[in-house]
């Protein structure tokens, strides 16, 4: 690994880098990298719960959480309407994870204490079909044309990743660690080396690391084609240094591409930070502000407008 340099190094451009964004903050807060906050939509729980947001396609859905760690009590899902309205509840679920269709999502419904289901909704809060029973303590990552990624046991330390057939239950892939899937692509995390699995055919690659430590964040394109992976370090050499280090996996090679100015030292690895895609193609980045790279550039192009400081982590960016 190469001695990461002291925080994100970019330029910041004319026009600006035209980057909207939804930011979980207790709110939310709609943010333009360049002119900062652009308006706090009505509606939306406040006081000291918090917030995860997620990108489904043009869309985006929040969770709210309590204020303390272990919850009793599954989480309000809702769906962010415009930076003027209230949001629509979908209910309560203990997990969520956006539809193939880019329009529903998947959700873990509680019916009684020990009884959850599978549930597929819409962004218009409509359900399709009663639902599959499952575990309480299943997470939902995403759904592609080749099943649903979930977690089985989520937190417990035997945890296992799966996709499956979210209709029927039936396993069509199961691993201890399932970082990624996207298109026909999956990706597998071992302890030497990563695993490029192609769905259609269950042919593998094995893939050699480019730098040492674990990927903590796999952001795959809005086209999935090319990934962004984070191998942050949230103890650099042992120390209390965070730092972080992108780099692009290109699934037609596949190779790896050394995203611009990396490594560096940051402080937004817990909050303040996260990696989202745009409409055009550029891999957008949260840290102190908000910065775009498109591939091959040499440098990223810095928003002009300072990130509100808070616990938050994660955005969306819209459309």
């Amino acid at each position: 690994m190469q001695t990461p340099r002291e925080g994100l190094a970019g330029v910041q451009t004319t026009g600006g880098i035209g980057v909207t964004a939804l930011l979980p903050t207790t709110g939310p807060t709609l943010f333009d990298a360049d002119r900062g906050s652009a308006a706090t939509p009505p509606g939306y729980p406040g006081g000291d719960l918090g917030m995860s947001v997620l990108r489904v396609g043009t869309h985006a859905v929040l969770t709210v959480y309590p204020p303390y760690t272990h919850s009793t009590e599954p989480f309000e899902i809702l769906v962010y309407t415009g930076p003027s309205s209230p949001p629509r509840s979908l209910g309560d679920a203990w997990s969520v994870g956006p539809g193939v269709d880019a329009a529903s999502v998947w959700l873990i419904r509680q019916d009684a204490p020990d009884s959850c289901r599978l549930q597929h909704v819409s962004l218009d809060g409509g359900e399709f079909g009663p639902g599959q029973s499952a575990s309480c303590r299943t997470e939902v990552h995403a759904e592609t044309a080749h099943g649903l990624l979930i977690t089985i046991n989520a937190g417990a330390a035997q945890s296992t990743d799966a996709l499956i057939d979210p209709e029927t239950g039936r396993t069509i892939q199961q691993a201890p660690r399932i970082i990624g899937v996207a298109g026909d692509r999956m990706l597998l995390d071992g302890l030497l080396d990563l695993t490029l699995v192609d769905l259609r055919d269950n042919s593998r690659r094995q893939l050699s690391r480019p730098t040492l430590g674990i990927p903590s964040t796999v952001v795959p394109s809005r086209d999935g084609e090319i990934w962004a992976i984070d191998f942050a370090n949230p103890s650099y050499r042992g120390t209390s240094t965070q730092t972080r280090d992108i780099w692009l996996l290109r699934l037609n090679g596949p190779d790896w591409e050394h995203a611009a100015g990396m490594p560096f030292i940051t402080e937004h690895l817990k909050r303040g930070g996260g990696l989202d895609w745009n409409d055009v193609g550029d891999l957008v980045l949260a840290d102190g502000v908000l910065a775009a790279w498109h591939p091959g550039e040499p440098q990223w192009r810095l928003g002009k407008a300072a990130l509100p400081a808070g616990d938050w982590s994660g955005f969306a960016v819209l459309p």
